[in-house]
């Protein structure tokens, strides 16, 4: 992403995050900010009102693999938490979606095998997760 001709990606936070909200919200641009819809506010979220991003200072990014719906959990202040991953890995299983945590700057998955090793190559070549 770009935003005010800033480079933003994974491990590379916005300049105006911190940590808790957005520095520039009221100026925010359209594209990604207005845009952007975290799993936490998409219709029908399974994510409890305790999981809001500015709460819990992570922010679940969805994403698709395979065509199937999956959270990449992003710090947006801190790393997630064994309460949020706990949570995260019994829906995951429930649901049979997979997820990506982000942790310490280094990204992990959870799912099928498949899932896991397709992710731990993107990571190797360096490409984007979602």
């Amino acid at each position: 992403m770009n935003i005010h001709g800033h480079e933003v990606y994974p491990g590379k936070p916005c300049p105006y995050s911190t940590g808790h909200n957005c520095s520039i919200y009221e100026n925010r641009p359209e594209y990604p900010c207005r845009k952007f819809v975290c799993g936490w506010l998409e219709k029908n979220s399974p994510l409890p009102e305790e999981y809001r991003p500015d709460k819990i200072g992570v922010i679940f990014v969805i994403a698709t693999w395979r065509g199937i719906p999956i959270y990449a959990l992003t710090p947006a202040g801190r790393d997630p938490g064994d309460d949020i991953l706990g949570w995260t890995r019994e829906w995951s299983t429930r649901m049979q979606r997979p997820f990506l945590y982000q942790s310490g700057g280094e990204w992990y998955a959870f799912g099928p095998p498949e899932f896991q090793k397709e992710m731990l190559e993107k990571i190797a070549r360096g490409e984007k997760l979602w």
